[in-house]
């Protein structure tokens, strides 16, 4: 067998285990490159495997086009997979690929058309007589060839010198490979190839394959490539400019050119500020050696961009400073995504001081949960707020449970099924053991939401558990539930922003029941202490006197039966005055509701009224007095009418509210046994707190008493035009 079949046998199959490589390997760097080598190297072979075989179809015309053909192929296909493996990818631009391109078609065409044929391939009709330098496009293509190689051999070479040592050690059979096409185009040119050309670069091309497919396979070597200065300078976002020492713009890479918004070309060599004209004040920062930097706003088509500008200064070796680095990051993104963080920062400020205000100015816990409902519910896109708060269980106290304390949006039959819900529901103990959001997105398949909310045309639901944390333990408060009939699901932000808000409003509703429960401890203490110091002790001197009567009585003493008789019924009556002032102070004062006259009148009627005390009320008509100055007269008037209760023994009280042209005027007149006010204990009967509460209404307190001719409490403060009259209730 002729040594060329075998030879040819071997190159084809070499070709085909490169093109089941580069398969196998197609989303590595070069891969396609390789694929294009390989099946230029099975063709050129085959083609001459055939001429070699057969040499009686004298097809000679054929076989020296495939060949010019398979050398062109081969040497661009070598000179992109350097360029990918190298990390040029921006060189391999559409341009480029159809440049490569021309040479192999410009051949084509010359070679078949006459009379170009004559011209540029004499005698050039026999394979085994093909001589390249014989004709003048052969010398062209061999020239082609050893530009297209020698680049490829420059690029490579460019790349391991600046390797690891290890990494150049192991990369010698792709830089051996690469070598091999040059070489051989080398002794083409001067005329010292031994063989025929056709064979040697074949073999040439071949031996680059195998150096090629070994890359691939070593695809460590590849991942190791540097990155070359142009990827850095091309690819980079942030833009620079590199002036002179007079400020004249030497170099700017593309993230700048847009910036700007001109080329290189045309900033090359002009003074910064001339192409700055918005940063007038950049050309002083330049002066000196300091680093600078500033954030400034431009506008481009696409509007206004920010930008953090930093100036360096460039020294040499000897400190002395060569010219200057403006480096220009755009922030605009970060910018933006911190106005939208800090807007919704104070949305929720805004959302937070309106929730807390709403809880200091509600009248009631379900005033302030209407408040509370009517904050979120626009902000947050829903259709539904519930408010489930801990009750005190089933009839029997046994069982706890939640119950309805606020509602909007929910139909008549869900607000009836859950005006009580038990712990038990699969929402309310998912909530009660996880202590943390629900959001529930499949209404109808979820198990966890009740019934009642499963029918009404729910979208989705957000559940939030009400809790408070004291001293180390959770404290379980509620649930608060919102809902939407259409629109999107809850996103994470906004059960963020609402976990927020149910964290304020659960400390909000613990410290309205922590208050309510301090306030019932003080009255139920004040009420102690004065069921002991009044009460118990007119009960227990009614005790003593009536022991003590009948000790005498049984010892056989002279005791007059009417005069203790007089003295336990003097006991038992005041006794009497001071249970019923208790039992009235334990009703719920309404001043704010019923108004002040109102409320005394009821004062009088039900304490002094039934304590043989003759009461009188005169009041004029429309009185012009705000609520604040309503509730001071009224707790004036309540503790003066105390004293007279407990410690005048009086037999008629009259209370008197005029109102002048400026002024109005409360006057509290006893005929009981009256005091000194001069000698008096100031800490005791009230008259302290009286003086202030006048003062705090901005008025004036005054008491008039002597010894055995009662006491006369006198108070006046400015009227209020503004205000709506109170009508007179009798």
């Amino acid at each position: 067998m002729n040594y060329k079949v075998i030879l040819l046998l071997i190159n084809i199959s070499i070709a085909l285990v490169m093109a089941f490589i580069a398969h196998r390997k197609s989303k590595v760097p070069g891969a396609f490159s390789m694929t294009v080598l390989s099946w230029s190297l099975i063709i050129w072979s085959y083609s001459y495997l055939l001429h070699v075989i057969r040499p009686d179809l004298a097809l000679d015309k054929l076989w020296i086009a495939i060949l010019f053909s398979g050398m062109t192929c081969a040497a661009s296909a070598q000179l992109t997979f350097s360029l990918s493996y190298t990390n040029h990818p921006g060189w391999l631009s559409r341009f480029a690929i159809i440049l490569l391109a021309v040479m192999p078609l410009i051949t084509q065409l010359l070679f078949w058309v006459k009379p170009w044929s004559a011209i540029f391939f004499q005698n050039q009709n026999a394979l085994e007589s093909l001589d390249f330098f014989g004709s003048a496009w052969g010398r062209i293509t061999t020239f082609y060839l050893f530009n297209l190689t020698g680049a490829s051999v420059l690029l490579l070479l460019d790349t391991y010198i600046r390797k690891p040592r290890p990494l150049f050690i192991r990369s010698w059979p792709i830089l051996a490979g690469s070598m091999a096409p040059l070489l051989v185009q080398m002794l083409n040119i001067v005329g010292l190839n031994p063989l025929h050309q056709n064979v040697t670069s074949l073999l040439a091309f071949t031996l680059t394959g195998l150096g090629f497919s070994y890359a691939l396979l070593n695809q460590r070597l590849i991942d190791a490539v540097p990155v070359t200065r142009d990827a850095v300078v091309n690819g980079i976002s942030d833009g620079w400019i590199i002036l002179n020492t007079q400020d004249i713009v030497v170099d700017i890479n593309p993230a700048a050119e847009r910036i700007v918004g001109l080329t290189r070309d045309k900033v090359y060599g002009r003074p910064v500020n001339s192409i700055l004209s918005d940063l007038p004040s950049l050309g002083q920062s330049l002066i000196g050696s300091q680093e600078l930097e500033m954030k400034r706003s431009l506008k481009s088509e696409q509007g206004w961009r920010y930008m953090n500008i930093r100036v360096f200064p460039i020294k040499k070796h000897n400190a002395r400073i060569s010219g200057h680095l403006i480096i220009w990051r755009d922030i605009t993104e970060r910018k933006l995504a911190d106005d939208a963080r800090q807007t919704a920062r104070n949305e929720m400020f805004v959302l937070l001081n309106a929730i807390s205000s709403a809880a200091n100015n509600a009248i009631d816990i379900n005033h302030f949960l209407e408040e509370f409902s009517y904050q979120i519910i626009y902000p947050f896109r829903s259709q539904i707020v519930a408010i489930f708060l801990m009750g005190e269980g089933s009839k029997d106290g046994t069982d706890p449970r939640l119950s309805l304390a606020y509602h909007l949006g929910l139909t008549a039959g869900a607000i009836n099924e859950l005006t009580y819900m038990p712990m038990e529901i699969p929402l309310a103990k998912w909530i009660f053991k996880k202590r943390e959001p629900l959001l529930i997105d499949n209404i109808q398949e979820d198990s966890r939401l009740p019934p009642a909310l499963q029918g009404i045309g729910l979208s989705c639901l957000l559940a939030f558990p009400l809790v408070t944390q004291s001293n180390g333990d959770s404290k379980f408060l509620g649930i608060l539930c919102l809902a939407r009939k259409d629109g999107p699901v809850f996103g994470p932000d906004e059960i963020v922003r609402l976990t927020m808000i149910s964290d304020h409003f659960s400390s909000l509703i613990d410290s309205d029941q922590r208050r309510k429960l301090a306030i019932a401890l003080s009255e139920r203490q004040n009420l102690l202490r004065d069921l002991h110091d009044s009460v118990s002790q007119k009960l227990y001197g009614l005790v003593t006197l009536t022991e003590a009567a009948q000790a005498a009585m049984e010892a056989g003493s002279s005791v007059d039966p009417t005069q203790v008789l007089v003295k336990i019924g003097e006991n038992a009556r005041q006794a009497v005055k001071e249970m019923r002032l208790f039992l009235f102070q334990m009703q719920p004062l309404e001043i704010e509701k019923d108004g002040f006259i109102s409320a005394l009148h009821h004062r009088l009627a039900a304490v002094e009224g039934r304590a043989d005390i003759k009461a009188r009320f005169l009041a004029d008509e429309n009185i012009n007095l705000s609520k604040q100055k309503e509730v001071a007269l009224y707790f004036i008037a309540q503790e003066a009418l105390n004293n007279v209760l407990r410690h005048a023994h009086a037999k008629s009280v009259t209370v008197t509210l005029n109102q002048g042209t400026r002024y109005v005027t409360l006057r509290i007149l006893d005929d009981g046994r009256g005091f000194d006010y001069q000698n008096i204990d100031r800490g005791g009967m009230g008259l302290i707190n009286m003086k202030e509460r006048a003062l705090q209404a901005g008025g004036k307190f005054r008491v008039i008493s002597q010894p055995g001719e009662g006491t006369r409490i006198i108070v006046r403060v400015d009227r209020d035009n503004a205000v709506k009259s109170m009508k007179r209730r009798s």
